[in-house]
């Protein structure tokens, strides 16, 4: 491929080592010449110097001929140029990279239509979504975040003489809400039918509102040890977005902060969470506030030098587990070094990110299954597709695909039954066979590049 990465701090430059090494031909771009230089002299990239956000300058780097750019400056607006004008000159797919999506949130339709980006990433975003998976304790193996995290696929694995083992799909009683779309056997994935069968040792892909999959979860025994009690330290945006979502766990979390006019402004943000003005390193207020006795402690402000001595205090006093923010991706091994469980890097699970992006046989592709055998596609039915005014079960889908949820643009995300109707630019998840990508696409109108 073509890639035109625009940006070269420590996402894009990652970036830009990986997809070098793996044969792609890498256009770079960045305003700060000297680095521009150290990227130029190590890999084999071409190099432009200039503003990512100009049209001169993306015309220099051949934007009309790339078949990917990838918007990964540390400045939103001009990653949101970026990927418009990439567009309008020619270039086939844009990644956005944004810092701060609270407008996005609440205009996504109007944002994604009028810059024209194919996937939007948040380093907040990514950052809390992976720091609320550690958190969960459960037999889910994996879960993955569809639709803003109003829909979910969680992985489980079948136990013998388990509640559901040797039964036909049919005869489940499965909570409102949720799909079972998919069964990993012996490493060979099928989308069941009715008639088949649930076997022990099965990977089973669950798909489906949050609260749904946490009631089959506790059918099938999965929560043998539920974390209750979570300390947070930290008041950025990550830390508002992970004390909100274990909230909703119905967690019980405390918050601590070190400025205090942060911690009056958190105490109205989160409403039921209790907000301590504390320093995390002193001892004496952790054992007198019990934190050892929490499930979870999250060093997760801004500074990484205080999450992880923070979070080795916790660990010492006897928290079970913790985990830290890291800014600098080169800290990670470090920090799983000196004893914290678990160590996140915001710009690292976002490389990460487009790397499965670009490597993906869809570039619409969310997650990828047992080496590509299937994928998870959040698509955008086109206007003028065949699926428009059709009921699902009439829509021609091929066996082998299962659409497991739906993203309106009101905002309503629904889970479809056979007589759901489908309209033009419905959000459509669909779990898929690798065989059956080019019909699915097809269907809704995409025309692959």
């Amino acid at each position: 491929m073509n890639i035109l990465i625009v940006g070269l701090g420590e996402v894009g430059s990652y970036l830009a080592k990986v997809l070098s090494t793996e044969g792609h031909s890498i256009t770079v771009i960045d305003p700060d010449l000297p680095r521009m230089r150290r990227v130029a002299d190590l890999l084999d990239v071409q190099a432009v110097h200039g503003d990512g956000s100009r049209p001169d300058v993306l015309d220099r780097a051949d934007a009309h001929q790339m078949d990917l750019v990838l918007a990964v400056s540390n400045d939103d607006k001009v990653n949101m140029l970026t990927c418009l004008f990439g567009k309008r000159m020619g270039a086939k797919k844009t990644v956005l990279r944004l810092r701060d999506t609270t407008a996005f949130r609440r205009s996504k339709t109007f944002f994604r239509r009028n810059l024209q980006h194919d996937l939007l990433l948040s380093l907040d975003d990514l950052a809390a979504e992976e720091i609320v998976k550690t958190v969960r304790q459960s037999r889910g193996l994996a879960v993955e975040n569809f639709a803003e995290g109003k829909v979910q696929m969680r992985r489980f694995v079948l136990a013998e003489g388990g509640p559901f083992t040797g039964q036909l799909l049919k005869d489940l009683k499965l909570p409102a809400g949720m799909l079972i779309t998919a069964i990993d056997r012996d490493h060979q994935v099928l989308v069941p039918g009715g008639d088949d069968d649930l076997r022990a040792a099965d990977e089973i892909f669950v798909l489906g509102e949050p609260k749904a999959l946490s009631v089959f979860e506790k059918k099938i025994g999965g929560r043998h040890q539920v974390t209750r009690n979570v300390v947070v330290y930290g008041g950025g945006g990550v830390a508002v977005q992970v004390c909100q979502a274990l909230q909703r766990e119905h967690v019980n979390v405390r918050v601590l902060v070190e400025d205090r006019g942060e911690a009056e402004r958190l105490s109205e943000v989160l409403k039921g969470v209790v907000v301590l003005h504390a320093d995390p390193t002193d001892l004496n207020f952790l054992q007198e506030e019990h934190v050892g006795e929490a499930d979870a402690f999250l060093g997760i402000s801004n500074e990484d030098e205080r999450n992880l001595m923070s979070c080795q205090l916790s660990r010492n006093l006897g928290v079970k587990r913790t985990v830290a923010l890291v800014q600098k991706p080169d800290y990670v091994s470090l920090y799983q070094q000196l004893g914290i469980d678990v160590a996140v890097s915001p710009r690292l699970l976002c490389a990460n990110r487009i790397l499965a992006f670009v490597r993906s046989r869809s570039i619409s592709t969310i997650a990828t299954i047992e080496e590509g055998q299937a994928e998870v596609l959040e698509l955008e039915v086109q206007p003028g597709s065949k699926l428009i005014g059709k009921e699902l079960k009439a829509a021609g889908f091929p066996r082998g695909c299962v659409v497991a949820a739906i993203s309106r643009e009101d905002g309503q995300v629904l889970i479809p039954r056979g007589d759901t109707e489908l309209a033009a630019h419905d959000q459509l998840v669909i779990f898929v066979l690798n065989a059956v990508i080019d019909k699915v696409l097809e269907l809704a109108g995409i025309v692959r590049e």
